[in-house]
């Protein structure tokens, strides 16, 4: 491996403060999954929620680690959130707040896409 492949894939610190940021925002999501005002919304938007949110956080890892596949999979489940936000009409402050921070994160990830590794 050149250095000049090593330098392309080192991770910039803002997608290190972004990324770790993520990490603790999608534990406290992991907890809200059990909250029982999600189920009051619809009975299944507990479980969407919480796919979402695996997706995210795996995405996450995938971002963390300078990965194409992290960054779009951030930016389709922010596509998703924003979808069954919609859908089930569900504008609290948590939530549009949590969408608009997410929305950031993936145009910030998505700006450092071209540095990203393809491969798995």
């Amino acid at each position: 491996m050149t250095i000049a492949a090593l330098t392309t894939r080192k991770r910039p610190i803002i997608i290190s403060i972004f990324a770790v940021t993520g990490f603790i925002i999608s534990a406290f999501q992991i907890i809200l999954i059990s909250y029982p005002g999600l189920r009051e919304i619809e009975k299944w938007y507990p479980v969407v929620y919480g796919l979402l949110t695996a997706f995210r956080f795996i995405a996450l890892v995938g971002v963390w680690h300078m990965k194409k596949w992290g960054a779009e999979l951030f930016a389709y489940s922010l596509l998703g959130k924003i979808a069954v936000q919609i859908g089930v009409n569900d504008f609290t402050m948590l939530a549009t707040i949590d969408t608009i921070l997410s929305a950031v994160f993936a145009i910030v990830f998505m700006c450092f896409w071209k540095r990203m590794d393809r491969n798995l």
